[in-house]
């Protein structure tokens, strides 16, 4: 079986870059398989990360020229990218004469499955966001009417296109999406790693992600303020860098917490820095499935969260491998931390229910699972 992911970019890896590059290893050493990365910005470190997967290395660099003119220079480089990419991508599959070509990124996924590929493959579209986060995150009435029209026009022309669409929780098989049958449900697995298990009694809860507005990180620094009133020998470290970062040192800064919030940086190791805390905490504002929150678990700590829009609540068992706040209510937030940091014996038997409950994220299981689909749409595309 022949697959292609097609994918922006994996220069630095965030969660779709991470479980894409988990996959695409799994998948490569099914006998039979072969797979193949197309990249539509280069980034030839990858190949120390690949494992018998081939690069399609397309050189679109999407980004190149956003800071050399205002926005209708960016969007007018924008479509001329896409152009450029459809081109250069389109006599590659030819090529290859894939069975399956699947859609991981955000600029292929427009296109894909317009392509004129002679091996008549089947079209997959994986979501990875949370469905309706464009116009949850508008600042603005311009934004908004702006992010509705990218959702309509996304979710309800571009995306018909293609042969399954596959979500990671059942949170996105709502509304519209509730009974069709195009739509299924496979989550993220936790990339295979050699990690050693929290003991859940370091003084350390952790966090880690893109430093990003959605991430809602100056709220978890407020709320540490409120922790370290009772229990200054904690501390908190948050893994990643981005846009953020500068805000949020300020912010730490005024607050007097430079002794107990660390802005650690980026790291690709970020389940071993778990399995040397004791709790992760997370108040995103949106999250669509939350790799970092299941690879917390694959360690064995609780976690700590907002009940954000988006798939958090079906990866979190509330009560059981830890606590979901209603969204914004920090003090709410507060009281589970410090329930946890004064229980350990709970703390402990959360996080090992959260070890537990990880085994379903495993490669092999969810490997499984999309071989299964692969197979039944094959199958039923030879049937037509």
């Amino acid at each position: 079986m022949k697959i292609v992911y097609c994918i922006d970019t994996v220069t630095r890896l965030g969660g779709i870059e991470i479980v894409t590059i988990a996959k695409a290893n799994a998948l490569a050493q099914i006998p039979g398989n072969q797979v193949w990365l197309a990249l539509a910005n280069n980034d030839h470190s990858v190949i120390t990360r690949l494992k018998n997967v081939s690069i399609l290395d397309l050189a679109v660099h999407y980004n190149e020229n956003d800071d050399k003119g205002g926005y209708l220079h960016a969007m007018l480089d924008y479509m001329k990218k896409r152009r450029l990419h459809r081109k250069r991508l389109e006599p590659l599959l030819n090529d290859i004469r894939p069975d399956i070509v699947i859609s991981t990124g955000m600029s292929a996924k427009k296109f894909l499955p317009t392509l004129k590929i002679k091996s008549n493959p089947v079209f997959i579209r994986e979501v990875h966001f949370f469905r309706l986060y464009r116009s949850k995150q508008a600042h603005s009435i311009h934004e908004w009417v702006a992010a509705k029209i990218g959702e309509l026009r996304d979710y309800g022309v571009t995306i018909r296109r293609y042969d399954k669409i596959v979500v990671l929780t059942d949170a996105e098989k709502v509304g519209p999406w509730a009974n069709w049958d195009k739509v299924v449900t496979i989550p993220n697995p936790i990339p295979n790693r050699e990690k050693a298990h929290s003991t859940c009694t370091h003084k350390v809860a952790i966090t880690a992600g893109r430093l990003m507005w959605v991430k809602n990180l100056e709220a978890l620094v407020n709320i540490w303020a409120k922790v370290i009133q009772r229990h200054p020998d904690w501390t908190l470290q948050i893994w990643g860098e981005g846009d953020m970062k500068r805000n949020i040192e300020e912010q730490i800064g005024r607050l007097g917490l430079k002794e107990h919030v660390f802005l650690m940086g980026y790291t690709s190791e970020v389940q071993e820095k778990m399995a040397e805390a004791s709790i992760f905490v997370m108040t995103s504002r949106t999250e669509g499935f939350s790799l970092v929150t299941t690879e917390a678990m694959s360690v064995g700590i609780p976690t700590v969260a907002y009940n954000c829009l988006g798939g958090i609540s079906h990866v979190v068992k509330d009560g059981v491998t830890g606590f979901l706040v209603p969204m914004n209510d920090e003090d709410a937030f507060v009281e589970k931390v410090c329930a946890l940091i004064e229980d350990e014996e709970r703390r402990v038997e959360m996080g090992q229910a959260a070890l537990r409950e990880a085994e379903q994220y495993g490669i092999e299981k969810i490997t499984q699972r999309w071989m299964e689909l692969f197979h039944e749409l094959l199958t039923k595309k030879e049937n037509k």
